[in-house]
C-alpha cells in the first residue's frame, strides 16, 4: 500500500467503525483494503448520494468522503443531508487536497493550472479547497471538524519558494504559518455532528452588536464579513481601525452599538451557519437568569474559588484546524480573547494597560472579585477561529502577563489557557 492518503484515512478509521459508507468513484480502493484488515465489516459504497434515505436502510455509523465524490459538488446542503443518512454519534471522515500547497501556487503564478491525471490538481477532484475553506463548508453543513493527520511534502529550498515566502510574510503571515500551509499535500479530518437544537415555543433571542478590531481588511472580508451566523441573526456588525488596544478598541464600538449585547470579537473569526441563533438563545437565557453582569467567552478554563482546584478547560472552538470540544461553564477563571461577549449593564472593563493580551483573564477576575466566587459565562458555541498567526507568543503578552501579576498582588498563580502566570520569588542572598 503505497498510497500515503490511503494509509493515512485507515489509521482514522477503528478497528470496528460499524456501517461504514463511502462516497467515491468506483472503484474504491479504500474500502477493499479496509474489508481486508476487517472482513467483517459492513462497508457500502456510493458514487452519488440518493435524495434520501429508504427506511429500510439503517444508519451509517461512519461516511467517508473522497475528494473526487460528487457529494462535494452539492457543496452545503449535500453534506447537511448526510445528517440523515447517519446515527447520532456519527463520524464524517475526508481525505481531501490542499489548493494552498506550494505546487499549486507555483503554477498560479505561472498562469497555467492545467489539470493532471493524479494529484492535488487531478481532474477528478469535485471541489478544490484549501484547510479554511473546508472547514467554512463542512462547519456550515452541520459538522464540527478537526486534523486528524495530514500527508505533507517538503518545500524546495529554492530562489522561488525563498521569495515567495518572503511575499507571505509581507502579508503579516509568519514564515511557521507559511511552510505549514505551502507543505500540506492533504488533509485528514474527521468531523462529528454539531448538536443543533430546534427553537421552542418560549425561547427568546438577544440581539447583539459585533465590534471587530480591524488591521487586515482581507481577513475581515474573509471571515466576519462572510459569516452566516451572522447574517442569519441581522447582526449589527461595527468595524474598528487604529485602535490603541482591546479597551480602546471595544470602548469605540460601543459607543456605536445599538444593542445591549456586545461581542467583541478578532476579524479572523467565522461564525458559521447556526451559531448566531445558537448565541443570542444563550444570551437570551443569560439576560433572563440574572447572569447577565459576567463577562461571557467561547474557550477557557474553569477553576474552583483558590484558582487551584476544580481546574478544567471549558468551552469550544475550531482553533485553526483544531477542535477544542468542553463542556461549558458558569465559573469561569480565564477566556480567550478571539472572541467575548459583554452586557451594556457589566460592572468590569477591559483594562487598557494590557493592550491586546490577557484582558478576558483580569475580565473574569474583576468578576470573580465583585462576586467572591468564579462567574464568567463560557458557552459552547461552534466558532472557528481562523487565526494566520504563528504558535510562539509574543513579547507584548509576556508584558501584559507581569502586568496582571502586578494588579492581582494576593495571587500566586493566575491560570489562562496558554498555561499558568506565576510570581517569580527573589530570595536576597544571606
Amino acid at each position: 500500500m503505497d498510497d500515503p492518503l490511503i494509509k493515512a484515512l485507515l489509521q482514522a478509521l477503528p478497528a470496528n467503525a460499524g456501517r461504514v459508507l463511502e462516497l467515491s468513484p468506483l472503484p474504491a480502493p479504500l474500502g477493499a483494503r479496509y474489508r481486508t484488515l476487517w472482513p467483517d465489516a459492513h462497508w457500502d459504497c456510493m458514487a452519488e448520494l440518493p435524495s434520501a434515505r429508504p427506511a429500510d436502510v439503517p444508519p451509517y455509523d461512519w461516511v467517508v468522503i473522497d475528494s473526487r465524490a460528487a457529494a462535494l459538488r452539492g457543496g452545503v446542503a449535500a453534506l447537511e443531508a448526510l445528517h440523515e443518512w447517519t446515527t447520532p454519534a456519527a463520524r464524517l471522515l475526508c481525505g481531501w487536497p490542499n489548493m494552498g500547497h506550494h505546487s499549486v501556487v507555483q503554477r498560479l503564478v505561472m498562469g497555467d493550472i492545467s489539470l493532471d491525471d493524479a494529484g492535488v490538481l487531478d481532474a477528478a477532484h469535485a471541489r478544490f479547497l484549501s484547510p479554511a475553506s473546508a472547514y467554512k463548508l463542512l462547519l456550515d453543513a452541520g459538522w464540527l471538524p478537526h486534523l486528524q493527520a495530514q500527508c505533507r511534502t517538503e518545500v524546495p529550498e529554492t530562489v522561488f519558494s525563498s521569495r515567495l515566502i518572503g511575499a507571505a510574510m509581507a502579508l503579516g503571515l509568519p514564515p511557521q504559518t507559511v511552510q505549514r500551509n505551502l507543505g500540506l499535500q492533504y488533509m485528514v479530518v474527521v468531523c462529528c455532528k454539531m448538536a443543533l437544537r430546534a427553537p421552542g415555543a418560549s425561547t427568546v433571542y438577544a440581539p447583539f452588536s459585533v465590534i471587530v478590531p480591524v488591521n487586515r481588511p482581507l481577513e475581515l472580508e474573509l471571515n466576519i464579513a462572510r459569516s452566516p451566523g451572522l447574517r442569519e441573526v441581522g447582526a449589527e456588525v461595527i468595524v474598528v481601525e487604529g485602535a490603541r488596544s482591546a479597551a480602546d478598541a471595544f470602548e469605540r464600538g460601543a459607543a456605536q452599538a445599538r444593542h445591549e449585547w456586545r461581542l467583541f470579537v478578532h476579524q479572523d473569526v467565522y461564525l458559521p451557519r447556526g451559531s448566531g441563533l445558537m448565541l443570542a438563545e444563550q444570551l437570551g437565557a443569560m439576560q433572563a437568569d440574572g447572569r447577565a453582569a459576567a463577562p461571557v467567552g467561547f474557550a477557557g478554563l474553569e477553576a474552583g474559588a483558590d484558582l487551584r482546584s476544580g481546574l478544567r478547560y471549558a468551552g469550544q472552538v475550531i482553533d485553526r484546524v483544531q477542535h477544542f470540544d468542553h463542556a461549558e461553564s458558569t465559573a469561569g477563571v480565564s477566556i480567550d480573547e478571539f472572541a467575548v461577549a459583554l452586557h451594556a449593564s457589566t460592572p468590569v472593563a477591559i483594562d487598557p494597560a494590557l493592550g491586546w493580551h490577557l484582558w478576558g483573564t483580569d475580565l473574569c477576575l474583576q468578576a470573580m472579585a465583585l462576586g467572591g466566587a468564579p462567574c464568567a459565562q463560557i458557552v459552547r458555541v461552534p466558532l472557528f477561529h481562523n487565526s494566520t498567526t504563528g504558535y510562539a507568543l509574543p513579547p507584548a503578552y509576556r508584558v501584559s502577563a507581569g502586568l496582571l501579576l502586578q494588579k492581582y498582588e494576593s495571587l500566586d498563580t493566575i491560570p489562562t489557557l496558554c498555561g499558568a502566570l506565576q510570581r517569580t520569588v527573589q530570595c536576597e542572598a544571606a
